[in-house]
């Protein structure tokens, strides 16, 4: 379990590292407001992945750190 999360780490920065060199087509990508020039296919899908990710996970944040108060009593009930 040690090495479990380098090994991962070390897979999904090549994985990235692929799927950007194989999608070297440059692209425009048009936003409501901003259109931006120049950006490959390859980066545009990993940065849209990792965006994806961020929201997600600060959108999950309040379930994330709030506290069960169920867990909690049981748990007291069983010390007792």
């Amino acid at each position: 379990m040690k090495y479990f999360y380098f090994i991962l780490t070390i897979l999904l920065i090549s994985f990235l590292f692929l799927f950007s060199n194989l999608n070297p087509r440059i692209i425009v990508i048009d936003l409501f407001f901003v259109k931006i020039e120049g950006v490959s296919l390859g980066f545009s899908m990993i940065f849209s992945v990792l965006i994806g990710a961020t929201i997600s996970l600060l959108l999950q944040l309040p379930r994330l750190l709030r506290r069960n108060s169920k867990v909690s009593s049981h748990k007291k009930d069983e010390n007792h």
